[in-house]
This record gives C-alpha cells, sequence and structure tokens, in this order.
C-alpha cells in the first residue's frame, strides 16, 4: 500500500474500471479520509466546472 508524506496536500491515485458492473473504482489515501473524519460514505458534488466531496454516515 502507498504511504503518503505527513505534508503532502495532493494525491494521485489510479481509477481501476470494472467492465462485469460499468463502473470505476478507486483508492482514496488515509489522510483525505482521515480529514473527512473516515466517514463510511462519500458524497461527490459537481458544482460548476469542480467537484466537492464531503464525507457521509
Amino acid at each position: 500500500m502507498t504511504s503518503w508524506a505527513k505534508d503532502a496536500k495532493e494525491f494521485t491515485v489510479s481509477i481501476i474500471p470494472n467492465e462485469a458492473r460499468a463502473t470505476n473504482y478507486s483508492y482514496i489515501p488515509k489522510p483525505i479520509l482521515k480529514m473527512l473524519g473516515n466517514p463510511k460514505r462519500l458524497k461527490f458534488v459537481i458544482k460548476d466546472r469542480h467537484v466537492e466531496v464531503r464525507g457521509s454516515d
């Protein structure tokens, strides 16, 4: 598993296609999950030309 630097501010992750389910997977970096309060779910909100990510239980 990837180890992230403590002061990292940018995270690049791979997008893994799953053709059988017509979707994609990606691993969310632990520092991001920790910052969001270790949520059970993530919500992606499209706002204009940006995407906002929110943690949700």
